[in-house]
C-alpha cells in the first residue's frame, strides 16, 4: 500500500513522536479513515502540530491528505467486480439501519418530538449532502402535517437563525458535527432562545456539545464516500422515526392534514 511505503521510506528519520504516529498508522490501518483529528491525537498522545508536522515530513499535505491515500488504497485493494459493488453496498445499508437503531436514545427521540409539537416555527439546517436529506426532512413533516423549512444555504441559514425565538426549534443535519457554516447559524438561533436538535454521527463533535437533544446516526463514512446515499440514510431513519412518531401522538389531526395535502396533488396525476 502507498502509504505504508510513504511512512517506511521516512521511518528513520522521523523524531520519537512521530514514529509513535507511524507505528499507529501502521497497526491501525484504515480504522485511521472515520477517526478526527481530535480524536487521532488522543489515542496517540501526540499534538496537532505534532500530527501535521509527520504528515507534510513524509509527503502528504496534512491529515485529511493522509486519510484520503488510506481511503484510496483500501478501495483499490477491491476486486472490481459487479458482485463486490453490491454486496458492499446492501453491507452497508444494512449495517447502518441496524446500528442508527441501536444506538438511538428514546428519551431524546421523545423530548425531540415534544419540542417539535410545542414549536411555532422549525427550521432544518444542513448543506451538501445533509442539504438534501433537510429537503427531504421538510416534505416528511409536511406529509404529517406539520409545516417545516429546509435552508441549505449558509447565507440564508444565518438571516433565518436571526429571527428565531425560543418558541422555535432548529434541527440540524450534519454527520461530521464540525461544519463550520452550520454551526455558526445554529449559534445564532441558539442565543436566541431556540430549541436545536442534532442529528449526527458524533456525540462529542462542536455542533453536538452546544445542541439541547442529540440523537446519534451510525454511518463510518470516509473521504473517498462523502455524500453516499447509505449515510443520507442514516439521517433520514432518523427523520422518519421523529416524523412517525409525531403523527402518532397527533393521530386525527396528522390524518386529516395528510388526507388534505394528498387531496391537493391529486390533479398532478395523470390518468
Amino acid at each position: 500500500m502507498k502509504y505504508i511505503s510513504m511512512i517506511d521510506a521516512c521511518y528513520h528519520g522521523l523524531t520519537k513522536s512521530e514514529k509513535k504516529i507511524a507505528d499507529y498508522i501502521k497497526k491501525e490501518g484504515k480504522k485511521i479513515i472515520y477517526q478526527p483529528i481530535k480524536t487521532f491525537t488522543q489515542n496517540v498522545g501526540v499534538g496537532d502540530a505534532t500530527v501535521i508536522r509527520f504528515c507534510k515530513k513524509v509527503g502528504f499535505e496534512g491529515y485529511q491528505d493522509l486519510k484520503l491515500q488510506i481511503a484510496a488504497d483500501d478501495l483499490s485493494e477491491e476486486s472490481p467486480s459487479i458482485d463486490t459493488y453490491i454486496d458492499r453496498v446492501a453491507r452497508n445499508f444494512g449495517k447502518v439501519i441496524s446500528s442508527t437503531i441501536d444506538l438511538l436514545d428514546k428519551d431524546a427521540l421523545e423530548n425531540a418530538i415534544t419540542e417539535i409539537e410545542n414549536s411555532n416555527k422549525i427550521l432544518i439546517f444542513g448543506v451538501g449532502a445533509s442539504g438534501l436529506a433537510a429537503q427531504e426532512t421538510e416534505i416528511g413533516f409536511l406529509r404529517v402535517g406539520k409545516s417545516a423549512k429546509a435552508v441549505t444555504d449558509s447565507h440564508f441559514q444565518a438571516m433565518e437563525a436571526s429571527l428565531t425565538t425560543n418558541k422555535d426549534v432548529i434541527i440540524v443535519l450534519s454527520l461530521s458535527g464540525r461544519t463550520r457554516d452550520v454551526f455558526e447559524s445554529m449559534m445564532i438561533a441558539k442565543k436566541n432562545g431556540s430549541k436545536i436538535v442534532v442529528i449526527t454521527d458524533f456525540k462529542l463533535s462542536p455542533i453536538a456539545k452546544n445542541a439541547d437533544i442529540v440523537l446519534n446516526t451510525s454511518m463510518e463514512e470516509t473521504i473517498v464516500d462523502g455524500g453516499s446515499l447509505s449515510a443520507k440514510v442514516s439521517q433520514l431513519l432518523v427523520v422518519d422515526i421523529i416524523t412517525t412518531g409525531f403523527a402518532l401522538r397527533n393521530k386525527d389531526k396528522s390524518v386529516k392534514l395528510n388526507q388534505i395535502t394528498a387531496k391537493s396533488i391529486l390533479d398532478k396525476t395523470i390518468e
